[in-house]
């Protein structure tokens, strides 16, 4: 079960649980993985993105080396399992595109959905695989009790500045892509707005219900922001593999256009709930905890 922060006892002690308790969770979905390889693989990486985030949150404690070993860490541990779980986004996403667009739901297009449902993804009844989840989550298990060496700040306010830090960067990285047509700069606007969230999220505890609708707010962000970003994965392979789908230059251009228009619209939506969301300075923020 999750390890949740208490306003009571040794504030690192409650940080240190709770970093072990997040890599063990890693642990246990990679293991579920084995059965349940969608949901397991999809649990895996969304917990090796909140101890990134959090590891965010304490980097001035830890230091820049322990940091910077422990984000390789985490980030390859996501990225062995990304090809699985993109290939499923891919195609659910798609799904979802067909039903929303009528034209694509005519004779001629049916060749992509053939395409994404024949890329690669874990079997559970594949040894192979089994044996790579099994082998990663031993390579997550032997680093549970890193949590223990490192001196953690003993009261909450001393992670406020760190806080501020990532609620700035999330804010600066939601102006820079609202300006700008590069979809990676919209990429990192999710990215920091998650790592906002979750550190959001474990620290709500530690300031009672009011941060409740803030973070609300922000899982509501991140969710719609996940579902631009699947659309921009989606066009992103398709156009890589343009000959293999082997769609007519006309048919091509409807499904490109479709996706893009989805995409713009997404994108619009999120940085209109940011508005609201990441409203506040930096200093007003703070206060407002």
């Amino acid at each position: 079960m999750r390890y949740r922060l208490r306003p009571d006892g040794s504030f690192s002690k409650h940080l240190k649980r709770l970093m072990r308790s997040i890599n063990e969770e890693i642990v246990l979905a990679l293991l579920c993985a084995c059965r349940d390889p969608e949901r397991g693989v999809h649990e895996a990486r969304k917990n090796c993105k909140e101890i990134r985030a959090l590891l965010r949150l304490i980097r001035p404690q830890i230091g820049k080396t322990e940091f910077r070993f422990r984000q390789a860490f985490y980030q390859s541990v996501a990225n062995q399992l990304s090809g699985n779980r993109d290939a499923v986004v891919r195609e659910k996403t798609w799904q979802n595109l067909v039903t929303e667009v009528p034209t694509m739901q005519s004779p001629g297009y049916e060749i992509v959905a053939q395409f994404l449902s024949t890329q690669d993804k874990l079997d559970p009844e594949d040894e192979n695989g089994r044996d790579f989840l099994l082998e990663l989550a031993r390579e997550v298990e032997s680093e549970i009790d890193a949590p223990r060496q490192w001196n953690l700040p003993e009261t909450l306010p001393d992670l406020i500045p760190n806080l501020k830090r990532i609620y700035q960067t999330a804010r600066d990285a939601e102006r820079k892509a609202n300006t700008s047509d590069d979809i990676e700069e919209f990429h990192r606007f999710r990215k920091r707005t998650k790592d906002l969230f979750y550190c959001m999220r474990v620290l709500r505890p530690m300031f009672g219900k009011g941060l409740k609708s803030s973070v609300d707010d922000l899982e509501a962000l991140t969710e719609l922001q996940g579902i631009a970003n699947d659309h921009a994965v989606l066009l992103a392979y398709l156009d890589q593999h343009r000959q293999a789908v082997d769609l007519d230059n006309a048919r091509w251009e409807i499904v490109r256009g479709s996706i893009l228009e989805k995409l713009g619209a997404l994108q619009k939506q999120s940085h209109k709930m940011a508005r609201k969301t990441l409203a506040q300075s930096a200093d007003s923020f703070v206060k407002a905890l």
